[in-house]
C-alpha cells in the first residue's frame, strides 16, 4: 500500500477536562423504540434536574407539598428548573428538541457550541447517535460540547459496549455525571465517487450478509421485538449469501484478498445487531478498529463452522472467520455495494478508506 496516498486527516485529540453540565441540548428521536410516550421524556428530565419524587407528599390540608415536581404538559422546548417545579441545581437548563427528519440531529449538534450549550445529550437509537456525533465533529475540539447518550432504540449495540444503563433514568444520570472517557470514531471516505462525501461512524461500517438487516428491519418490528427483530431478518439473509471479491490494505502493510460474505470495520462488541465480538479483544479508545471478515462458505459444513465460531466467539480456530486490528484500512471491491454505518444505509462505491480517529469524542460514562 502506498502510504503517501493514504494519510490520516489532521485532528487533535479531545481534551480531558471535567466539565459540569449547565446548558444542555437534549436531542430526542420521538419515533425510537422507548420514546413513543411523554412519560419517558419526563422521566429523563426528572433525572437531569435531580428533582424530588414524582409523587409529591400531600400536606395536612390535602394539597401537594410546595416545591414538589410537577409534570407539566410541555413536551418540547426550553425547560428550566422553575418550569418543572424546582430543582437543587437552579443554574442548569435543558432545551429539548425532537428530530423531524433524517440528518436533523447532525444539524442540531453542529450548532450546539454556537448556541451556548456545554453538553449535548442524544436520546434515541444508534442511528440518532451517529448523526449527533457527526454534528459534533464539525465543531473544533477546544469548543466541542461533551456528549451524553440515553439509549432508546431497539438493540443499542453501542450503549452496551460502553456499559450504559438500559434504563432511561439510569442513562440520564450518567449523561450529566462527571465521569467521561474519550472514544475513537471512524471516518468512512469513498474514493471513487465524488457524489458521496466522507461520513463518520461510532461503532461499525459493514457490507455483505447481515448488513441490510439494520436498515431493512421495519421500525415497527424493532419497537415490538427489539433484538429478536434483527435476528429474524438475519435468518432470511443467510439464505441469500453471495460472495463479494474484495481486497484489504491495512496500516501494518498486510494485504488481504478473497471472496467474503461479510466484512466490517468495528469498534464494538456487537456488530450489526447479530455478530458478537469478544470483549477482551475490543477497546473503544485504543486508536485501532477491529476488522472482521467472514469468508464465503462453499459447503454446509463451512456454514456450520462459521455459525459455531460466531456463536462461541472463537475466531482463532475457524479459518473462515478473520479478526484483525488496524488504525486504517483501504477496501477495494469488484462492484459497488451498500454499506451500513451504525445501522444506516450508506454508499461507498468500489474503493473506500476507513480511518480510526483516536479519542475524537468525549462521552459521559458510568463510574
Amino acid at each position: 500500500m502506498n502510504n503517501q496516498n493514504f494519510q490520516l486527516p489532521f485532528y487533535e485529540p479531545a481534551p480531558k477536562v471535567i466539565m459540569k453540565s449547565r446548558r444542555i441540548l437534549l436531542i430526542v428521536n420521538p419515533v425510537s423504540g422507548r420514546m413513543k410516550t411523554k412519560a419517558g421524556l419526563f422521566e429523563i428530565l426528572d433525572e437531569l434536574y435531580r428533582l424530588p419524587s414524582e409523587e409529591p407528599t400531600p400536606s395536612k390540608s390535602g394539597n401537594k407539598t410546595a416545591g414538589a415536581a410537577t409534570a407539566l404538559p410541555i413536551p418540547f422546548g426550553n425547560l428550566t428548573a422553575t418550569t418543572l417545579g424546582g430543582s437543587p441545581d437552579p443554574d442548569r437548563s435543558v432545551t429539548v428538541v425532537p428530530t423531524m427528519y433524517r440528518g436533523h440531529a447532525s444539524q442540531l449538534a453542529s450548532c450546539a457550541y454556537r448556541d451556548g450549550y456545554d453538553t449535548v445529550i442524544c436520546c434515541g437509537g444508534d442511528g440518532t447517535l451517529n448523526e449527533t456525533i457527526s454534528g459534533l465533529l464539525s465543531i473544533p475540539h477546544k469548543n466541542r460540547p461533551r456528549l451524553g447518550y440515553i439509549p432508546a432504540g431497539s438493540t443499542n449495540d453501542f450503549a452496551a459496549s460502553i456499559g450504559l444503563s438500559a434504563s432511561l433514568r439510569g442513562a440520564a444520570r450518567t449523561a450529566v455525571g462527571e465521569h467521561e472517557t474519550p472514544i475513537d470514531i471512524g471516518r468512512f471516505h469513498p474514493l471513487n465517487d465524488r457524489e458521496y462525501p466522507a461520513r463518520y461512524f461510532s461503532y461499525i461500517a459493514s457490507f455483505g450478509a447481515f448488513t441490510a438487516v439494520s436498515y431493512s428491519t421495519s421500525q415497527v418490528a424493532k419497537n415490538i421485538f427489539g433484538h429478536l427483530a434483527y435476528l429474524m431478518e438475519g435468518v432470511k439473509d443467510i439464505a441469500k449469501l453471495r460472495p463479494h471479491h474484495a481486497s484489504f490494505d491495512l496500516s501494518s502493510g498486510l494485504h488481504l484478498e478473497g471472496d467474503y460474505v461479510f466484512g466490517a470495520v468495528t469498534n464494538t462488541t456487537s456488530a450489526g445487531g447479530v455478530v458478537k465480538l469478544p470483549a477482551d479483544r475490543v477497546s473503544l479508545s485504543d486508536g485501532q478498529f477491529e476488522l472482521l471478515l467472514i469468508h464465503h462458505p462453499k459447503t454446509a459444513l463451512d456454514l456450520n463452522r462459521i455459525a459455531t465460531a460466531l456463536w462461541t466467539q472463537d475466531f482463532d480456530s475457524c479459518p473462515l472467520v478473520d479478526l484483525y486490528h488496524t488504525q486504517r484500512v483501504r477496501i477495494t471491491l469488484d462492484e459497488p455495494l451498500s454499506w451500513s454505518l451504525d445501522g444506516e444505509e450508506a454508499v461507498g462505491g468500489t474503493c473506500v478508506d476507513v480511518y480510526c480517529l483516536p479519542g475524537a469524542v468525549t462521552i459521559r460514562v458510568n463510574e
